[in-house]
């Protein structure tokens, strides 16, 4: 092999190791270098849109249109599928709101039916013979006193319900046959430092006016601060409707809702509906 040969092979291997690094070093550094912004051209970012807006949007439009069932599935779906949505809590308010009007609606369904008052009844022997709480037919029927006339009819709802107690939002969910209600948001969240998520049932439900207990039936009763007391550390779903002269000091932890919505869930809970406490 001639030396010129020999010294065309060697500058050739020098151009393969030296050519191959210098392009691997543009590409690592230099190149790279490049496409890093600057402090003056920093690269925008876009935010995301938010899918529960338009959807929303949507619920409205299809619920006004009549279209209830499908307006109702896309609002479950927007707090189902898009938690972190900024349209979430509407839409389980909105959701919420229409279950509970059609619960206590007079319209007869498989979750109500009717009861037509006799002679000698009373709220208290009506909820024997239903075994509806007396508080759940005196609200559903829209009552405003205990003065009932035969011939009257009522209309007894019914319901299979459960709550869920979620930590970290600080709210309460009310399911019925396993599907959402209804959601609350407290008014203050007071809970053991030390709870953990589990189990837990009612096992009390107490009414206070004046700083003593009341029952149904009593003067007193309407317009009283409710109680729905659960099994785990002395937790309680409570109200107050007099802030300024409280009918009953604050239970050392609990969960405070508005009067309205205490009242309403007061009605619906009976003694024994599990609750399940989450994140």
């Amino acid at each position: 092999m001639s030396v010129l040969w020999k010294l065309g092979i060697l500058f050739g291997l020098v151009l393969v190791v030296f050519g191959g690094g210098a392009l691997a070093t543009y590409e690592l550094f230099i190149k790279k270098a490049s496409r890093t912004p600057t402090k003056g051209s920093q690269a925008v970012v876009t935010p995301t849109p938010d899918p529960g807006i338009a959807l929303l949007e949507q619920a409205k439009q299809l619920i006004a249109k009549g279209e209830i069932e499908d307006g109702k599935r896309l609002l479950t779906s927007i707090f189902q599928s898009f938690p972190k949505s900024g349209k979430a809590d509407e839409a389980r308010k909105m959701l919420g709101d229409m279950n509970i009007q059609d619960f206590f609606s007079p319209q007869l369904s498989a979750d109500k039916k009717e009861y037509v008052v006799a002679r000698g009844d009373s709220i208290a022997k009506i909820s024997a013979k239903t075994k509806a709480a007396p508080e759940l037919i005196f609200k559903a029927n829209g009552l405003d006193g205990l003065m009932i006339q035969p011939g009257q009819k009522f209309i007894i709802p019914s319901g299979q319900f459960s709550l869920d107690i979620f930590l970290g939002a600080q709210s309460v969910e009310l399911l019925n046959h396993g599907q959402f209600f209804r959601w609350y948001k407290s008014l203050d969240f007071r809970l053991p430092p030390n709870i953990k998520p589990g189990q837990a049932k009612v096992i009390g439900k107490e009414a206070w006016a004046g700083g003593a207990r009341v029952s149904f039936g009593e003067k007193k009763f309407l317009g009283s601060s409710r109680w729905v007391v659960l099994s785990q550390s002395g937790i309680t779903l409570y109200s107050e409707t007099a802030p300024n002269t409280p009918n009953i000091q604050k239970p050392r932890f609990g969960i405070q809702l508005p009067p309205e919505e205490m009242e309403e869930l007061f009605a619906l809970l009976p003694k024994e509906t599990p609750v399940t406490i989450s994140k």
